[in-house]
């Protein structure tokens, strides 16, 4: 009972950092129960059935509490839904997707407990020097993996509870935000290997141990402290001012009325807004995701209105909506308006990660049929559809590479946008359901993460809020409070500089599951070889238990005994 405890103290601390209710600093240290219990379990037969045991114990802990915030949707009026069926959604939500996480990501455990099976790994039962390095790749791995689909929802990574602290993540410019978790949970290893060691007493392996945490550790943050230092010290070449427009509109706000009556409200606030950022100073305003929920190129007034409104106060609009591109395909989209040349039809950007149960509905008849409630909960008819990856919004300040909302938690939608020439990023959300709570901190730390890694200022408008402006190495320059009506407004460079990161991508995870891979076929390799050993020993047993008795025969039939 006492591991278990230890590990769900772990989980829980780890998770309350991530959600930034507790110091980031910890995070550095909260993984150390864990570990201990981890490494303890090195060498045993029976790694599957325990190791699978562990890694849910630790990872359903983990991410309820980073998703503890769908208990504060409740009750989900923007949905119309009665306050029974927005309970069972809220918890079907909170409990479920935590498992449907962990269910996953508890297997980096019995993989890494079978890859310790090596001598290089563990030996006589114990951890050896290369066991903390090896775990914190699973995890990067693992981290990566949950990335490559709709499922996996790459919300609760390691690298967000350190985004707010710039100096911790400058290294993701370097190998991604799956190397700062590795970090993290290196250091955490290696603290836990010292403190096995004290237990053991013996002081040289411990002082070897915490010497290679604190170097790690160190040597993350120095490099981020000098990347910083050099950057704040470069001026920026072109510039442009850019003004993120919050409306304090709520989802249940914007989605209420018929037809024109729905937008006309919330086009006289942002023109408004666009209005009052241009007298500030503004050349080119980002409007928070769906600000104004019409088509844009439909049958209405909306593209005649942007244009207006972008002509008038002569101002590039990053303007937001929905874009009916036929049959019954609605895009969440973002569009450029000129004050010269308009609305460009050739020039959209349409979201593509779309939010399960809000834009689309996994599985549709299982859930009608399971959880009724949840299958209703999106806004819209039908579907919203997919964008196609690599297009860059052109400007006459330059390029942009647009996000909307869920697109800013997968790296490669910043990544395609800066490989096909974006010079700055941006992203329109709508984190209005979030009311309050640590999902709009834990949201905002993505887009922290994609300036680090690109290189680029990114501008972040949201509905009502959180709305600000990230420098590259990961400051927040200027933003506005959220649930407050306004626009933050900066001067941001239009940058063609190029990260290691950009250019070779997710290599540092492939060389971790290459690794893995080794570990894991060496293994198999070797316990093909033990069995073949085996089975022959037991042959050469077995023939010479026959020939011994063969012989005791044959020497009893001699002197008459038989």
């Amino acid at each position: 009972m006492k591991r278990a405890g230890a590990v769900i103290i772990s989980a829980a601390v780890t998770g309350a950092v991530v959600s930034y209710y507790l110091p980031s600093a910890l995070e550095f240290v909260s993984l150390v129960p864990f570990m201990l219990v981890l490494f303890s379990e090195m060498g045993e037969k029976k790694w599957l059935r325990r190791g699978m045991r562990l890694g849910f114990l630790f990872f359903y802990v983990y991410y309820l509490a980073v998703w503890h915030w769908f208990l504060q949707m409740y009750p989900l009026e923007f949905t119309g839904i009665s306050k029974g069926s927005a309970l069972a959604v809220v918890t079907v939500a909170w409990l479920g997707l935590p498992l449907w996480q962990a269910s996953a990501a508890l297997l980096q455990v019995p993989l890494f407990l079978y890859m310790s099976r090596s001598p290089r790994l563990c030996r006589d039962g114990k951890p050896r020097a290369a066991a903390p390095a090896a775990y914190a790749a699973v995890l990067a791995l693992f981290e990566w993996i949950q990335s490559l689909t709709w499922a996996g929802v790459p919300w609760g990574r390691l690298a967000i509870g350190q985004a707010f602290f710039p100096a911790a993540v400058g290294s993701a410019s370097l190998f991604g935000p799956y190397f700062v978790s590795f970090i993290i949970a290196a250091v955490n290893g290696y603290i836990a290997l010292a403190i096995m060691a004290l237990r053991e007493k013996n002081s040289r392996r411990a002082a070897a141990a915490l010497s290679a945490a604190v170097i790690i550790a160190g040597a993350n943050i120095l490099f981020g402290a000098v990347r910083i230092y050099i950057k704040e010290g470069k001026s920026e070449g072109d510039t442009v001012t850019v003004a993120v427009l919050q409306g304090n509109v709520s989802s249940k706000e914007k989605w209420s009325g018929e037809g024109e009556s729905r937008y006309l409200g919330l086009l006289s606030i942002y023109s408004e807004l666009t209005a009052e950022a241009k007298a500030a100073g503004a050349e080119l305003a980002v409007f928070p995701e769906t600000a104004i929920p019409a088509s844009i190129n439909g049958e209405n007034t909306m593209r005649e209105e942007m244009e207006s409104l972008s002509s008038e106060n002569d101002i590039v609009l990053l303007a937001t909506g929905f874009w009916d591109a036929g049959e019954n395909l609605d895009h969440n989209a973002i569009v450029t308006v000129d004050a010269d040349g308009g609305l460009d039809t050739e020039n959209v950007y349409f979201k593509q990660h779309l939010v399960p149960f809000g834009e689309f509905v996994p599985f549709e008849a299982v859930f009608r049929t399971l959880v009724p409630p949840l299958a209703e909960l999106g806004l819209f008819d039908g579907n919203v559809s997919v964008g196609e990856p690599g297009h860059t919004l052109v400007t006459k300040y330059g390029k942009i590479g647009g996000m909307v909302c869920f697109d800013s938690i997968y790296e490669s939608v910043a990544l395609d946008g800066v490989r096909c020439g974006a010079e700055l990023l941006t992203v329109s959300t709508n984190d209005s359901w979030f009311d309050g709570s640590a999902a709009i901190r834990q949201h905002t730390a993505q887009a922290v993460l994609r300036a680090v890694e690109c290189d680029r200022y990114v501008c972040r408008a949201g509905n009502t809020g959180f709305s600000c402006i990230i420098s590259p190495t990961g400051e927040i320059i200027s933003s506005i409070e959220p649930k407050t009506r306004g626009f933050a407004i900066g001067e941001v460079g239009m940058r063609s500089t190029r990260t290691l990161y950009s250019y070779i991508g997710n290599a540092f995870v492939y060389a971790a599951g290459i690794f893995a891979a080794v570990c894991v076929i060496a293994n198999i390799i070797g316990d093909c070889k033990t069995k073949r050993m085996n089975r022959k020993a037991d042959a050469e047993n077995a023939e010479n238990e026959v020939r011994d008795r063969d012989r005791h025969r044959d020497v009893g039939d001699e002197d008459g005994t038989v």
